[in-house]
């Protein structure tokens, strides 16, 4: 908590978040959201980040990086308008 407490403090990191998988022991998930991808790939040159690499190297875990770019966010009114275009396709096919 206290690496993502750090991380939340660099410059154009927007949040850094640590989830505990419920359902797999030992399983973490780091989710990052950074105003631009230059703030991000500065972030992955930082001691924190080769810290965070070394860690999961000495413990002997598998680490897999998954890196999106978003391009809408919102709430429940966006997850209706991607919804509604699908639910039309299935109904023509129908």
């Amino acid at each position: 908590r206290s690496f993502a407490r750090r991380v939340r403090k660099q410059k154009g990191c927007l949040d850094y978040s640590l989830y505990r998988n419920s359902e797999k022991e030992n399983s973490y998930f780091l989710l990052g959201e950074w105003k631009t991808r230059q703030a991000m790939e500065k972030h992955f040159q930082t001691h924190d980040f080769e810290v965070l690499i070394g860690a999961t190297k000495v413990l002997g875990e598998t680490f897999e990086m998954n890196i999106a770019e978003v391009s809408k966010t919102g709430g429940f009114e966006l997850a209706r308008e991607q919804i509604a275009p699908q639910q039309r396709k299935i109904t023509k096919r129908d």
